[in-house]
């Protein structure tokens, strides 16, 4: 592990990052900055807290600086896991690069994402083609999972939002039809689908009232996995069959498994993108007739395997998952400076230069971003009342 570096990860979601947060504390230690508004902020805590190499802060400006001061005489790196393809990582990025203007021991700011290719939450070119969201899983590739019951489907539905509603869990009919399954199977859902079962009040919360319907059903089935079981990798390597939506990163990340699986995608015409360079290694489907079809031609044997060179296609993209990417990284991203320069910085000129960025233009992203408030704090500073301010989400969830 490095002795000279630290990495700063501010922490808006639930488990979501959980695995991401594992492969870059195997380079070295990680200050967890949780924001005050974030429903998960005590299961969180709970969650990390008996990993020594990880400290857990409140998300403040003030608390961010005084880690500055007690790292002093280690270099850090702020790593950002909300995708900048929306204002939320956009503003997180302006935050940050502002202090580290003032901080020279802020040797980079660096938006690692949480996705990869073929989600539109993924900002591939950030990554360098290094596949980080595989690391953690190489390095604990012998610590097997263990199931209450196996399977050999994976079910991964994915979200939507209210103007495009095009979501596996927007389908009624194939939930039903899911629900009902005869084959062995698991269920594991978005993060964002278990945020809204244990606390629907998460500010970044986009799914549409018959996807909160179909997870409140999804939830009684026996097959649902817990949200605590975060390394998803895993379950793929398990599965034999897997169902996601389209716009996702699982059928890519399906591909790296070199066991001849099946990936069955579920795409409506308002998904389809002729430039789609996957799509000849998955089976697609438009409703549940076209499911059931494939699922009854697989266990008849009479199902064509595509994924046969899918790992190729894979290593188009990314390199091949060897454990080590974090290290990889530090040295693109030139992290591994010899320097022992004094650092010494003014707070509240950092903060009055945060405020003069900021002040003109503070909506309730801009609020978030900043995370001096807590959720209901923001209701009262910016709406009048909590319909006002879950209407505003709702219509600028591309800001999300």
């Amino acid at each position: 592990m490095s002795k000279n570096l630290t990495f700063f990860i501010p922490y808006h979601t639930g488990y979501a990052h959980a695995e991401l947060i594992h492969s870059f504390l195997s380079y070295t230690d990680v200050h967890l900055f949780i924001y005050k508004w974030n429903p998960a902020y005590e299961r969180l805590k709970e969650y990390f807290s008996n990993i020594k190499q990880i400290h857990l802060h409140e998300f403040s400006i003030d608390n961010i600086l005084n880690e500055f001061l007690n790292e002093k005489n280690r270099k850090i790196v702020v790593l950002l896991t909300a995708s900048t393809n929306y204002l939320f990582g956009q503003l997180q990025v302006r935050l940050f690069r502002i202090i580290q203007q003032y901080i020279p021991s802020l040797i980079d700011v660096y938006p690692v994402g949480h996705c990869m290719y073929g989600c539109q939450s993924c900002a591939y070119s950030y990554t360098h083609c290094l596949p980080i969201t595989f690391t953690n899983y190489i390095r604990t590739k012998n610590e097997k999972l263990s199931f209450e019951k196996d399977f050999e489907i994976l079910i991964c539905p994915s979200y939507s939002f209210e103007d495009s509603p095009y979501s596996l869990l927007s389908n009624s009919d194939i939930i039903d039809y899911i629900l009902t399954l005869k084959y062995s199977h698991a269920i594991k859902l978005h993060p964002l689908a278990y945020e809204y079962k244990e606390n629907s009040e998460h500010p970044f919360l986009s799914l549409t009232d018959l996807e909160k319907n179909h997870v409140e059903k999804i939830f009684q089935s026996k097959n649902l996995l817990l949200n605590q079981q975060v390394n998803t990798l895993k379950l793929i390597e398990h599965a034999r069959i897997i169902i996601c939506d389209s716009n996702s990163s699982i059928p890519f990340e399906t591909l790296y498994f070199q066991d001849k699986k099946y990936i069955f995608v579920y795409e409506t015409a308002n998904d389809y993108d002729e430039e789609d360079d996957r799509q000849k290694y998955f089976h697609k489907f438009h409703n549940v007739e076209q499911l059931n079809d494939l699922i009854e031609n697989y266990y008849n044997h009479q199902l064509v395997c595509k994924t046969e060179q899918g790992h190729e296609f894979f290593l188009e993209k990314y390199h091949e998952p060897n454990g080590n990417e974090i290290e990889q990284l530090a040295l693109i991203r030139q992290w591994i400076i010899e320097d022992n320069q004094q650092i010494s910085f003014d707070k509240d000129i950092i903060k009055k230069a945060i405020n003069e960025e900021f002040k003109s233009n503070l909506t309730p992203m801009v609020l978030y971003t900043l995370g001096d408030h807590t959720m209901e704090e923001v209701v009262q500073i910016y709406f009048n009342d909590d319909n006002q301010f879950f209407d505003t989400l709702q219509n600028n969830v591309n800001e999300l």
